[in-house]
């Protein structure tokens, strides 16, 4: 909610080439967030954005996203609030970079910019002016972070030791397995193979042809299908399974490590500490400026206007 990832404004740039021919219901005002006004076509491309779909998602998860937006709104008012700003030049780069290539680069002047220049027959639509908005209101929320919401937020020693004694269960290790596997196309294949890995040891001519098998990764109990799950953390270090079906075919693994669960101290996890900390007070912090934003802006949903049903919490228009 705080910053807008890469990929997601590269998701907005996507969208906002795609709405070109919007409903005749698309200048029709579906939020209302202080002063600021949302249409439905800039809902449907904002739904757009965040999941790549549009309004065939359900009424929870679509009225999930007019929340979720509405909350950005509020961010922007506090950022506008505090007299946050952006630089042309930054706007200009961040929108040409994300429409790269075709894209031009900003192009500096002795302190001044000039826009990019319009490849020939290029023309600027509302898809541009809707998508410099978005990468906008982006860039002023993580100033309004960096410089003014999060600024000076610290873990002290105290509040690290209260987390952790507090929590010692989730930071313990947990039981985890270190795999590789055989691939097999049928389950005959793979199960005669993993019976004669149980019944002759590898010879020394084996040992010199390489390992047949392919390192798989390290996982903790749940993270495996569960197939795989019940077939592996069963077994000691060194030995294999029978043949497991999966999505992708019939396997073989074999247990390379072993790691039992175990109580960790605080010294070995300090960091991860500090991190949960830190995040708790950010959130904290965010949670506490958008209930006062909410308090001063009013909100309304124009659930007349959607084109689902809104089944949030937040104030309907009359």
């Amino acid at each position: 909610m705080i910053r807008f990832p890469a990929a997601a404004i590269l998701l907005l740039a996507l969208a906002g080439a795609s709405c070109g021919n919007l409903s005749e219901d698309a200048d029709l005002v579906v939020v209302s967030v202080g002063g600021r006004e949302v249409t439905r076509g800039a809902l449907d491309r904002f739904i757009a954005s965040r999941t790549g779909l549009g309004t065939t998602l359900d009424a929870p998860l679509l009225s999930a996203l007019v929340e979720e937006l509405v909350r950005e709104q509020l961010l922007v008012i506090a950022a506008e609030e505090e007299g946050v700003e952006v630089s042309l030049v930054q706007l200009l780069e961040e929108t040409s970079a994300l429409r790269r290539g075709p894209g031009p680069d900003v192009i500096r002047t002795d302190g001044g910019t000039v826009a990019p220049e319009t490849s020939p027959g290029e023309t600027e639509g509302p898809d541009d002016d809707w998508l410099r908005s978005q990468v906008r209101d982006r860039l002023m929320v993580d100033r309004l972070m960096d410089t003014v919401v999060l600024a000076g937020v610290e873990a002290t020693d105290e509040a690290l030791q209260l987390e952790f004694e507090a929590n010692r269960a989730f930071y313990a290790r947990p039981e985890t397995v270190t795999l590789s596997e055989r691939r097999f196309e049928d389950r005959d294949s793979a199960q005669a193979a993993a019976q004669l890995l149980r019944q002759e040891r590898r010879s020394s001519e084996d040992e010199e042809a390489g390992d047949p098998f392919l390192p798989v990764g390290t996982f903790r109990r749940g993270e495996l299908p569960d197939a795989v799950d019940e077939a592996v953390f069963v077994l000691d270090p060194g030995e294999t399974t029978d043949a497991v079906e999966t999505t992708a075919g019939f396997r073989i693994f074999r247990v390379d490590q072993k790691l039992p669960a175990a109580s960790l101290e605080f010294e070995e996890v300090q960091d991860v500490v500090r991190l949960t900390v830190l995040r708790q007070e950010a959130d904290a912090r965010v949670q506490a400026l958008l209930e006062d934003l909410q308090n001063r802006h009013r909100i309304l949903i124009h659930t007349d206007n959607l084109a689902f049903p809104y089944v949030g919490v937040l104030p309907r228009a009359e």
